[in-house]
């Protein structure tokens, strides 16, 4: 229940300030769905169509509420807000895979979005991702288990990617692809990181290429969840 209670430490400053931005809101709205979906995936695994139904139901909500990111101006940033949206959540819940590298990668990118907000002269915007990394900062001290598990990680990927959205919308088409590359490259860099230490890697479920994570990772072969 990690993700409830990282959830919870995040909602807590938002409210603080009144929710000034409506978005916002929106935002963790949906995020909780999320992080629920995550409890339940945790109590028993559900299929892969039924986990990105939901997420996607999630980023189409963000989008209905006004926020994509503006690449094209067109009605096709609609979908790519889904689609990126839903693809960074599972990114993050991926390299939760890794131990700490999911912690680290999530800190890094909250702090970096506040500290990107705060120099737009946006304090507003800063708040969620500045609350997100108090959570996970409280998360951490509050146990020792290495990884977030799938209800974390889902809720702060989730978190992260509209966030990001949230910076990028309205601006140029070179701000918005900087902007969607930060999380991005942290998240790949993380896994670089746990690679190379020599991190226990557990295939995802229903992974068609529990090789691969071998090669990678130097490491037999488990097919086996841990954490549940």
């Amino acid at each position: 229940m990690r993700g409830i209670a990282i959830a919870a430490i995040t909602t807590v400053p938002v409210a603080a300030t009144g929710f000034a931005d409506w978005r916002i809101s929106a935002i963790l709205l949906a995020a909780w769905a999320v992080a629920v979906l995550g409890v339940i995936e945790e109590i028993s695994p559900l299929p892969v169509i039924t986990r990105l139904s939901v997420q996607s139901l999630a980023a189409g909500g963000i989008v209905l509420c006004g926020l994509q990111i503006t690449l094209t101006g067109d009605l096709v940033d609609g979908p790519v807000t889904v689609m990126w949206t839903v693809a960074a959540t599972n990114g993050f819940a991926l390299l939760d895979r890794f131990d700490r590298a999911a912690t680290s990668a999530a800190a890094a990118v909250a702090a970096c979005l506040a500290c990107a907000a705060l120099a737009s002269a946006e304090p507003a915007h800063a708040v969620l991702p500045g609350a997100l990394l108090a959570g996970l900062a409280c998360a951490c001290l509050g146990g020792g288990r290495t990884r977030l598990g799938p209800s974390a990680s889902l809720f702060a990927g989730f978190v992260l990617a509209t966030a990001t959205t949230v910076l990028v919308c309205g601006r140029g088409a070179g701000a918005i692809v900087s902007g969607l590359l930060l999380p991005t490259s942290i998240a790949i860099a993380g896994a670089a990181w746990a690679v190379r230490g020599g991190r226990r890697v557990t295939p995802p479920p229903h992974t068609p290429f529990p090789v691969i994570l071998h090669f990678l990772a130097d490491h037999p072969p488990d097919l086996r969840e841990s954490n549940r």
